[in-house]
């Protein structure tokens, strides 16, 4: 991946900022990182272990990075769901693991997962315009919401999608998402589940 000036000014901001908020980083040139011993995924920032890694040598590292940095920004901030969230995202996990959930408190912790997503997505977004980076923002927004729509995909087939064939990569659905973030997230238009179900999503 080749990194313009304004790219490589806002990888050094990211960790400059972690580093004076006591948060510690690993961006590497890799594929991916692991988020325990035996998940492997492309970033992460978790506030309890204070720690944003980046796999910067995936070909869309740069934008991974924006996520998760815009992630840590939510914490420092203090966003209403971030708290929240750190026991919504539990719900969500254990049921993917096979555990009995009410409905409703599924569909909450959904509701809260999905808003703490599309709130960070909205955040990159602006981080992307304001560093000018060399990040596609209409292709970024229609990936971000390939993957926020995916969430209501996942609430029908009960697993995530498989590292091959994740639904930002996924060229089809991602032409036909729209390149603003004004959706009903809560909920999967029937155009949108056939072609998850067609992309074996």
């Amino acid at each position: 991946m080749r990194l313009t000036k304004n790219d490589k000014a806002f990888i050094q901001f990211v960790k400059d900022e972690c580093k004076r908020l006591g948060i510690r980083t690993h961006i590497k040139d890799v594929k991916y990182v692991k988020l325990s011993p035996k998940i492997r995924c492309s970033g992460y920032f978790c506030d309890e272990e204070g720690v944003l890694a980046c796999s910067m040598g995936a070909k869309d590292g740069l934008e991974i990075l924006v996520h998760e940095y815009a992630h840590l920004t939510q914490w420092q901030d203090g966003y209403k769901l971030w708290k929240i969230a750190g026991k919504a995202l539990p719900v969500i996990d254990e049921w993917l693991e096979g555990k009995y959930k009410r409905p409703a408190t599924l569909q909450k912790a959904f509701e809260i997962a999905i808003e703490l997503e599309r709130n960070n997505e909205m955040r990159s977004v602006r981080l992307i315009n304001e560093w000018g980076l060399s990040i596609d923002v209409d292709k970024y927004i229609k990936k971000a919401n390939s993957y926020l729509m995916f969430y209501n995909w996942m609430k029908q087939t009960r697993k995530w999608s498989k590292p091959t064939n994740q639904p930002y990569h996924n060229k089809r659905i991602v032409a036909a998402m729209p390149t603003n973030f004004k959706m009903d997230y809560n909920k999967l238009p029937k155009k949108f589940e056939t072609l998850y179900k067609e992309e074996n999503i």
